[in-house]
């Protein structure tokens, strides 16, 4: 038998590891729940990014969704089996009201996270500043997955509003790439930043912190950790000190609003289910932003040729066109899940233009539907205007409908 040479036996090594690395799903499955507030800023996050496929609802009532929503929603969308369950990488509590999950699901979502290699996050802190609704958490036996000292927040009710301040990404070295690269852009954007306190347990790993002059925080006093993680035997648990809707993750548009929160929570999710985190973060943030960008216009355009059919149109043509453009769309995202972000995103830019050309062509289609609206209503209008001037000079002008008076005199 033939003895493998140092370079055969490397190259074996290097397909075993391709081998195992394609075992992982190329599409990350996400249990995304919380406050009815919160879902839909998850539902942008995870339609934007094609490497999530997310099943989102609400678990905590707000505005119009009511208590039996939430039961409804719960017996819909939450998984029936633990089997089920497991299918599903990542889990998102988003500000969850944990009184809706039961106890037994509530120790499903404890055991994958204890027993399997999984992901999760909770959100703003001990899940909210009311007590009818941190307490639960406080007492459910998920909470210990996760690396908030939950006790220990609630018990220091002095600091519990936590402290504003200015947002620090760490850059220590030691530390995954997750939030590091968009340092300096994203620094100069929070200078003053808060949310609930927080005090990570021994263990925990601080991405981003905000500082205070009180000496609120902990482990390190006047820095409040803001994102942080542990290892929860072999499974990775972030808290954020924040709501999701905040300014720091809100794909709302504002004057202290983040341009990387898609790529932060990528970033988070590729990290803690294992995959490789991007050399290149600000290029894969481009190609991101294209298709966050092209999933808005393209709603759009679908609403002017809905809007243009209304009138007669016959758009038929056009969305021939948009599932060739979709065509492409697919192509882009097969190539970003490959890694192939430079190729990605020069295709993405072709489907771009190929979408704007298309939007100039339905804006055409809709100017000739309203066109024959215009002539009508011009007609209509023209019309009752010269019946009007008919009508006035007759009566007025000419009087040709009255009988003229006669001259009388005065008889004696």
């Amino acid at each position: 038998m033939k003895k493998l040479t140092i370079s055969g036996l490397i190259l074996l090594i290097m397909i075993s590891g391709t081998a195992f690395c394609q075992d992982r799903p190329r599409v990350i499955r996400i249990l995304a729940t919380g406050k009815a507030e919160s879902t839909p800023v998850l539902a942008i996050w995870f339609n934007a990014e094609p490497s999530t496929d997310a099943t989102i609802f609400p678990t905590r009532t707000w505005g119009a969704v009511n208590p039996e929503d939430i039961r409804r929603y719960m017996r819909i969308y939450f998984p029936r089996t633990f089997e089920e369950l497991l299918d599903y990488e990542f889990i998102f509590l988003a500000q969850v009201d944990i009184t809706f999950f039961t106890l037994e699901q509530q120790r499903w979502l404890h055991d994958a996270l204890t027993n399997h290699p999984r992901a999760g996050v909770n959100t703003r802190s001990v899940m909210s500043a009311n007590s009818p609704l941190n307490e639960p958490w406080q007492a459910s036996i998920l909470q210990e997955v996760f690396p908030n000292d939950v006790d220990a927040v609630i018990a220091d009710s002095r600091n519990f509003q936590g402290e504003s301040g200015p947002l620090v990404i760490n850059d220590d070295p030691a530390l995954p790439n997750v939030m590091k690269p968009f340092k300096s852009q994203i620094e100069s954007i929070f200078t003053g930043y808060g949310g609930l306190n927080t005090i990570p347990r021994p263990g925990s790993y601080i991405l981003s912190y905000t500082k205070n002059s009180k000496g609120i925080g902990s482990p390190v006093p006047g820095q409040i950790a803001h994102v942080f993680y542990w290892r929860w035997n072999n499974s990775i648990t972030f808290t954020f000190r924040d709501m999701v809707y905040d300014p720091f993750w809100s794909p709302k548009e504002s004057s202290v609003s983040n341009p990387y929160f898609l790529d932060i929570i990528a970033n988070m999710i590729w990290f803690s289910t294992g995959r490789e985190l991007p050399q290149d973060p600000l290029q894969v943030h481009l190609y991101r932003r294209l298709v966050y960008d092209f999933n808005i216009r393209r709603s759009l355009l679908i609403s002017l040729l809905d809007f243009a059919e209304l009138f007669g149109a016959n758009p038929v043509r056009q969305y021939e066109d948009l599932d060739g453009i979709d065509g492409v769309v697919r192509e882009t995202v097969s190539l970003y899940l490959d890694r192939s972000y430079d190729g990605a995103y020069d295709a993405m830019e072709e489907a771009m233009d190929m979408l704007a050309e298309l939007d100039k062509d339905a804006a055409k289609l809709k100017d000739r539907a309203l066109l024959w609206v215009y002539l009508v209503e011009w007609s209509v209008t023209t019309a009752v205007f010269l019946v009007a001037g008919v009508v006035l000079w007759t009566l007025m002008v000419r009087r040709r409908l009255y009988r003229e008076v006669g001259a009388t005199k005065w008889v004696r």
